[in-house]
């Protein structure tokens, strides 16, 4: 976009217009020059320039690498407003750059920035610092503390009069002297804007002063100015005999200030600003690294669609959530006291999709999040009622099994339970190898027509398949069956099937999550000092023999070995 100044008003009836093609300014012999066409002189080379450079770059695009930065560690210290008499005022500003010391701890520290007591949110002079070296002393001591006496490393010179290195210059306050802050900071570089390269100076803005969870939207405000001589721009007065000669004010400019700012995320006037970062509750939500080009750009992207189409480089994952957490268990995002990120009250009618950070290339166009993404939407609460329709559906697993011996209740009215065992059948009617799961079965038949020998096939259809987990652990315990055990870190959670009698080998069944290596454990919601040491989940893959009962008929135990 062009400069927002308008130059075609007096003094300066800068006329040019783009339309009429003209593209130089023709000087004659005996014609006078007139002030406008040197003024048009300029714009037609600039909106040259104007027109390149809008081929190669966006609106605020970082040509030459003023790179954009955020700081959650912002440490400061609090000091008083006086020492030994003497305002703080009058040399603060002389102490940024320079090294102190705890004349106490024994910290180092560099000054970056400071804020007076006016502008601090506690009332308070603060120095923003960053800590060199710890204690000189203890080594355990790494921030100052409070009510101690701050040391010059440096000598430090504020107009006629000097600290001397090793003397005090300020005291810190006598309660929370310390705290961590955030800032967001630019270095110097060179960046796209209405039209003209513009030089943007290294500049640090404060986000939070005494808080590292700001939510900001941070960027360059731009603000454009003629830079008259009469208005206070001495370096506009003539100085042809080496010095300014106020009485011979020379042309005007126009001027671009460009100053690193933030803005509310509700803020969205951005006529005069190019946003460079976004930080919610101290999170990144999007953060410019590279140069935003334009036409060249969209010719990359077209190729590199043609060559590769689209693609991932880190996936997206995408979880669904409940908006409303409802405290008791369903690990809802939000309160009801809050809203969810896109402005609606959480409630039971509204979820949240979650898109994990990732990168890809869409139409040769990088996409790439920095954050999890949260999305609301409607749960669906219509339905629809229909009579006399058939629904296919399909309950539990169908094996294949041989060797059966034996019969046991079928059906989902029977109470019928099976136990699956790690080793195939040794002894028909006996268990063999270990006890990894039981199962119930709703229906077992022969494949084909009749029964021959022990290698007839037959189709055994399961539910309510649970397949043990066996943890062992890093020291003996005694648990009784059903004891409910947690994992302290990775919130897997089971039951104990049996009594453990001072053993190290606990079986878990009803297993919910992946109990993880060397995580501890939470015992009917008391933490142990035990850790786990081994892991090992089985599934059905590891069933060789199925075992039952037939209890009703009298018969004995029934045994048959999946193929």
């Amino acid at each position: 976009m062009p400069q927002n100044t308008n130059l075609n008003v007096s003094p300066y009836f800068d006329d040019f217009d783009p339309k009429k093609n003209y593209q130089r300014v023709l000087f004659k012999p005996a014609t006078p020059i007139q002030a406008r066409e040197l003024t048009t002189l300029q714009t037609i080379l600039q909106n040259q320039i104007e027109k390149f450079g809008q081929h190669f770059f966006k609106e605020g695009a970082m040509v030459i690498p003023g790179q954009i930065s955020y700081d959650s560690n912002y440490t400061c210290v609090q000091i008083d407003e006086t020492h030994l008499g003497i305002p703080v005022s009058l040399y603060i500003s002389s102490l940024v750059g320079k090294l102190i010391k705890g004349e106490s701890s024994g910290v180092t520290a560099k000054v970056e920035n400071y804020i007076s007591n006016s502008t601090s949110d506690r009332k308070n002079y603060t120095l923003y610092i960053k800590y060199q070296s710890s204690s000189d002393t203890n080594f355990s001591t790494n921030t100052f503390i409070d009510g101690e006496n701050l040391l010059a490393v440096n000598d430090i010179t504020y107009g006629i009069s000097a600290i001397r290195s090793g003397s005090s210059f300020a005291t810190s306050i006598i309660s929370n002297s310390t705290a961590i802050g955030s800032a967001a900071k630019i270095a110097s570089g060179v960046y796209f804007i209405r039209g003209f390269f513009v030089t943007v100076e290294p500049q640090t803005v404060i986000l939070d002063q005494y808080s590292n969870s700001p939510s900001y939207r941070v960027g360059l405000l731009i603000n454009e100015e003629l830079a008259v001589a009469s208005n206070s721009y001495n370096d506009l007065f003539d100085n042809a005999q080496g010095f300014s000669n106020f009485s011979a004010p020379g042309a005007d400019r126009l001027k671009f200030d460009v100053t690193l700012i933030k803005k509310e995320l509700s803020d969205f006037n951005d006529e005069n600003f190019v946003e460079l970062l976004r930080v919610e509750r101290g999170v990144l939500q999007k953060f410019v690294k590279t140069t935003n080009y334009d036409l060249i750009k969209d010719e990359l992207a077209r190729r590199t669609y043609d060559e590769s189409g689209d693609y991932y480089v880190r996936p997206f994952n995408i979880s669904i959530k409940e908006s409303l957490n409802d405290q008791i268990g369903n690990n809802g995002l939000f309160v009801e006291n809050q809203q969810t990120k896109q402005g609606n009250v959480p409630n039971d009618s509204v979820g949240c999709i979650l898109v994990s950070p990732g990168k890809a290339v869409v139409r040769g166009y990088d996409i790439e999040t920095i954050d999890t993404t949260i999305v609301d939407f409607q749960k669906p609460r219509t339905t629809e009622k229909v009579v006399n329709q058939s629904i296919p559906f399909s309950v539990g697993r169908q094996i294949l099994v041989n060797n059966v011996f034996g019969s046991l209740p079928v059906g989902f009215g029977s109470t019928s339970q099976i136990s699956l065992y790690s080793r195939r059948t040794q002894t028909p009617g006996l268990s063999s190898g270990e006890k990894i799961g039981v199962a119930r079965v709703y229906d077992l038949k022969l494949r084909n027509a009749g029964y021959a020998n022990t290698l007839s096939e037959f189709d055994c259809s399961l539910y309510d398949i649970q397949t043990y987990t066996v943890i062992e652990l890093s020291a003996s315990i005694t648990l009784s069956e059903s004891t409910f055990i947690e994992g302290k870190n990775s919130s897997s959670s089971g039951y104990v099937v049996s009594d453990v009698i001072n053993s190290n080998i606990v079986k878990l069944y009803q297993v919910s999550g992946s109990f993880k290596q060397d995580e501890g454990l939470i015992i009917d919601g008391i933490e142990d000092g035990r850790v786990i040491t081994r892991v090992r989940d089985y599934n059905l893959t590891d069933v060789h023999q199925i075992v039952g009962i037939n209890t009703a008929a009298g018969i004995g135990s029934f045994t048959a070995d999946p193929i």
